[in-house]
């Protein structure tokens, strides 16, 4: 068995066996995954597992940029995890992934993140639980009556981009969000480019959205001042005549709960995700911290997919940033890769410490930990 990268002329074969692992794509869906799949391969970013010359398991990085604390951090966001039938349980799936993640690495990124079909498999490479998507349905109608002044907006297209990531970037920062993720503006412009797909910009603002069987499917939308926010809903409920629900992943702050009138949102899905930090003391001085905290707590990190992550290390935070130092100290909370990951991602130390994530150390540094590392992180895309 190799782990090397995809061959273009092995797309077929990749593809196969991404059908027998998730069911036949159509037509139009082939020809959009063999796109990507090739851009992937372009760059770097699909690994695949060989039997001789057999493509027996693939997998996918996607280049984004995860926000953390306001902050925009390289992330590998890992998809089409695929393993043929015949092929489960014999490892190939984890030896995958840490080639996967030994990749992402090389490549740059800082932090991964993925939607597990199951956990189990994730988990023993260093990943863990940190945050969700949720998807509600809102009454079409309801958006339509939105008060606010006119905004101008103007359709967009493959053109803008750059423009659309950064407007939905400036959100995210001046927000000091945890866990929304932008594209790569060649894979926005390849759904810009899409009819099927309808976009506006303001000068503050987006939206995208579809029409999607019996309702709206809002795929983006953000903007910086209220104005336009309310704007940018009413346009969407300007389609209650043709469509009385809209779906759409929003962060659980999301303004738009406190903007309507009554009680108009149904839970319609809720997904988990996981993330896994690359490199931790990279992530660590990446990440936004509360710029009130001050803190100063011993941690004793064992990561056996890198050795430049493990260690005794003081964790300090100052004026909104934060850095693991290297120390020869005793003492110190014990984390392995999963327990780093969630810790990073807000998860309390009680928690940690009840699922035997966290161990050691001293009990009266885990507010200090909570109060660093406060996050409510969430996802509104999927890949």
């Amino acid at each position: 068995m190799e782990i090397r990268d995809l061959g273009l002329d092995d797309l077929d074969a990749a593809l196969d066996v991404r059908s027998r692992s998730f069911g036949p794509l159509s037509s139009t869906d082939v020809d959009q995954w063999k796109g990507m799949v090739a851009r992937a391969v372009d760059v770097g970013r699909q690994l695949a597992a060989y039997d001789g010359s057999t493509v027996v398991a693939t997998a996918r990085i996607n280049a984004f940029g995860q926000w953390w604390g306001g902050r925009r951090l390289p992330m590998a966001g890992i998809g089409g995890v695929v393993v043929a039938p015949e092929h489960r349980g014999s490892g190939v799936g984890s030896a995958l992934m840490r080639a996967v993640l030994e990749r992402s690495r090389e490549l740059g990124f800082l932090v991964s993140a993925l939607y597990p079909a199951t956990t189990a498999p994730y988990r023993a490479v260093g990943y863990e639980i940190t945050g969700t998507r949720r998807v509600v349905d809102v009454s079409t109608e309801a958006l339509r009556r939105l008060s606010g002044e006119p905004v101008r907006l103007r359709r967009g297209g493959p053109e803008d981009a750059a423009e659309l990531t950064r407007l939905l970037a400036a959100g995210y920062e001046a927000r000091r969000q945890s866990g929304p993720f932008d594209w790569d503006p060649v894979e926005v412009a390849v759904d810009l480019a899409d009819d099927e797909i309808l976009t506006y910009l303001a000068d503050d603002g987006v939206v995208s959205y579809a029409f999607a069987g019996d309702h709206l499917d809002v795929q983006t939308l953000g903007a910086a001042s209220t104005s336009t926010l309310r704007a940018l809903w009413r346009l969407v409920g300007s389609g209650s005549s043709t469509r009385s629900l809209v779906r759409v992943a929003l962060g659980p702050h999301d303004p738009l709960f406190w903007m309507l009138t009554d009680n108009e949102v149904a839970v319609h899905q809720t997904q988990w995700w996981m993330l896994r930090l690359v490199d931790a003391p990279a992530a660590v001085a990446a990440r936004g911290f509360p710029a009130a905290i001050d803190v100063e707590v011993p941690l004793v990190l064992t990561d056996p997919l890198h050795e430049g992550s493990s260690g005794r290390h003081l964790l300090v935070v100052s004026g909104g940033q934060g850095v693991l130092r290297r120390t020869e100290g005793a003492g110190g909370v014990a984390l392995g890769p999963r327990g780093a990951a969630a810790l990073f991602g807000g998860t309390p130390l009680a928690t940690l410490r009840a699922s035997g994530l966290a161990d050691g150390g001293d009990p009266e540094d885990d507010p200090l930990l909570d109060a660093a590392f406060a996050a409510t992180p969430y996802m509104t895309d999927y890949f």
